[in-house]
């Protein structure tokens, strides 16, 4: 009889569990946020103001934990959040926006793919760019392909070193990197010092660091590395505008992906599509509070929000190539 009774409420059980609604499955939840860098980096800065806003937006009020774990560019969360992490929905993450090209370029310590995560939402795109001191004669990109331009970079593989390279192949810049410098704020010092002509640079830090920078013309800003112009610079080239064929359009298309996927939140693959369809609300909401814009304000970061649906398209679209298109990614990033 007992064993009967306990056979009935088990079932029940199971039965009430399996029709849980999303919302109600929140309810008194707490969710992790794993954040691929340190504290303290703009990846962290997008991740705490999440962690205090997102829970708003989302039916039951669960709690945001966000976890710091730094390592390989941010390739071990990612490596994490695709074979380890939970998949309920109750792990998110925030993961380097180069994470679609170091998959391309076949970097063997990647074991996750970009299209299988699930998208979330992007808080803003990440466009970087190479700009020159006002001092260089170079001052379009036009100029760079007639004289040789020296730019300051960190190391081998970094995207101080990897773009002007791709530049100089595929467009044909006569752009000279001296290397050794610490981190992008080491080159544009390097730059202001006159130890070089150029650097790396972001639209971020040009808009909210140095504004004065493009409002006195102290720099000239001579390609984005983003598929598209941004708004804020409307008369710079894109990276992809360079591609002469279809092919090379779709190769540096992978190469300027890391713009587009700027500072995104995502989660692991294979979420129940219902509380997936739960945190795009909540996203979506969440950037358009003006609450929380208001503090993007107030902290001088960028909003330039996607939803998650035209990431999961972007990642797609940007991945499903040819063999031969990641070849040629592959030997263009050859030194």
């Amino acid at each position: 009889m007992k064993a009967t009774i306990l056979a009935v409420v088990l079932t029940f059980s199971s039965l009430a569990a399996h029709g849980e609604s999303a919302e109600e499955f929140y309810r008194g939840k707490q969710i992790s946020l794993i954040i691929g860098y340190n504290p303290g980096g703009s990846y962290d800065a997008y991740g705490r103001l999440a962690t205090n806003f997102l829970p708003r937006f989302i039916p039951g009020n669960p709690v945001l934990v966000a976890k710091n774990m730094p390592g390989v560019g941010s390739v071990k969360a990612a490596n994490f959040l695709a074979t380890q992490a939970s998949r309920d929905g109750l792990t998110l993450g925030i993961i380097g926006q180069a994470l679609a090209l170091t998959q391309a370029l076949r970097d063997t310590a990647v074991e996750y793919d970009m299209r299988d995560f699930t998208w979330i939402g992007r808080f803003t795109s990440a466009v970087e760019l190479t700009e020159v001191w006002h001092t260089a004669p170079v001052k379009t990109i036009e100029d760079a392909m007639k004289r040789e331009t020296i730019l300051a970079a960190t190391s081998a593989g970094s995207t101080t070193d990897v773009f002007p390279r791709l530049m100089n192949r595929i467009a044909g810049t006569k752009f000279k990197l001296v290397k050794g410098y610490a981190g992008t704020s080491g080159s544009v010092l390097a730059m202001q010092r006159g130890e070089t002509e150029g650097s790396l640079d972001s639209v971020d830090a040009l808009l909210f660091i140095r504004p004065d920078w493009l409002r006195d013309k102290t720099v000239s800003v001579l390609v984005q590395y983003a598929q598209h112009r941004h708004p804020a610079l409307p008369d710079v080239p894109a990276l992809v505008e360079f591609g002469k064929t279809a092919q090379d359009k779709q190769v540096l298309a992978l190469f300027a992906s890391n713009a587009d996927v700027g500072r995104s939140l995502m989660a692991p693959p294979g979420i129940p599509a219902d509380r997936v369809a739960v945190l795009r609300r909540a996203f979506s909401a969440m950037v358009a509070d003006p609450a929380f814009r208001e503090q993007v304000a107030k902290s001088k970061i960028e909003l330039n929000p996607l939803p998650g649906d035209v990431m999961q398209k972007m990642m797609a679209d940007t991945l499903n190539v040819s063999p031969e298109v990641f070849a040629r990614a592959i030997a263009l990033n050859k030194e």
